[in-house]
């Protein structure tokens, strides 16, 4: 790895608007990454079904702005199924983004269970061999994976793996029950968390511990959380068009918890009885919930007491 990454990365949903394209914010979203990035932020999630592809082209005229140099960043593509019937199509998308941010190469390109499963896993694998030999991307990384493809995909691409993108947050855990969190720390694997303050939601349950630790260094909730999760080595991301809810995240940065209160958080369960988790868009039914969906399903679940105390 030539770059050093900042610790708190800029993740691509609501730029530009969320499944369908929305120009309603792009000033101040636009504003907000160009100051991201002027802060150091380098760490930049682009992922072109979001938005219908007006996020990339947000990203591009935001780092023209910004004057930052297209090699002190680190750009990971996320590259799913939804519009892309064949793996050509996903080339294809890959050009296109490139061709958007006026650059020619990728420092890291991601697929999810569903898009491996729906082209076939060998299939991914010579797909993504293909553009790491063409120099389309640096690195390849997976996202909701787990254990089973995690493992497979380190055996076949060694330290050309970067990282896993994955749902891990104060309140959701089970990535880290299933061994997956302990399998990418072992193996030099980024764990780069998204949700990782649950847009908000957490701090407005006011846990207990997290209400001391705030009280203890002065700092807020969401501070106290992306400190702990850069603590463990992970990468968080955040998206934020209010500038100042960009600088409380930045000065999670400036202070350094206790290992007792680091081993308190670690330790930390909320008791709730989680549905059975899938890892497949198609397999989801009645009963379970598909892994990326753990954060927005967690209120109801808890909320209706089947937390087990």
């Amino acid at each position: 790895m030539d770059k050093n990454i900042f610790p708190i990365g800029i993740g691509g949903w609501g730029i530009g608007g969320f499944a369908k394209k929305d120009s309603g914010n792009d000033k101040k979203d636009i504003e907000a990454l160009v100051y991201s990035l002027k802060k150091g932020m380098n760490f930049i999630e682009v992922n072109y079904w979001n938005s219908e592809g007006h996020n990339v082209e947000l990203l591009a005229e935001a780092i023209e702005k910004s004057g930052v140099d297209r090699e002190k960043l680190f750009l990971h593509q996320a590259l799913y199924c939804y519009k892309n019937e064949t793996l050509e199509d996903v080339r294809k998308e890959m050009k296109k983004v490139r061709e958007i941010l006026d650059t020619n190469y990728m420092d890291s390109v991601e697929f999810d269970v569903t898009g491996i499963e729906k082209y076939g896993f060998d299939n991914v694998a010579q797909f993504l061999k293909d553009v790491l030999e063409s120099g389309e991307t640096k690195f390849v990384s997976i996202t909701n994976s787990d254990l089973k493809y995690l493992k497979k995909f380190k055996e076949i691409f060694g330290d050309k793996m970067f990282c896993h993108e994955l749902n891990f947050n104060f309140e959701i855990r089970e990535n880290e029950h299933m061994g997956i969190i302990e399998f990418a720390d072992e193996n030099n694997i980024l764990n780069v968390i998204y949700q990782p303050i649950r847009r908000n939601k957490t701090i407005a349950r006011n846990w207990p511990l997290l209400v001391e630790l705030s009280e203890k260094y002065g700092k807020t909730q969401n501070q106290i959380i992306f400190n702990w999760l850069i603590s463990r080595g992970f990468l968080p991301l955040t998206k934020s068009s209010n500038l100042k809810h960009i600088d409380e995240n930045l000065g999670a940065l400036d202070f350094k918890m206790r290992s007792s209160d680091i081993e308190k958080l670690n330790g930390f369960r909320t008791g709730w009885d989680c549905p059975e988790i899938v890892f497949n868009n198609e397999d989801f039914n009645n009963g379970k919930v598909v892994v990326h969906q753990l954060s927005n399903v967690f209120d109801d679940v808890y909320n209706k007491g089947s937390c087990l105390g």
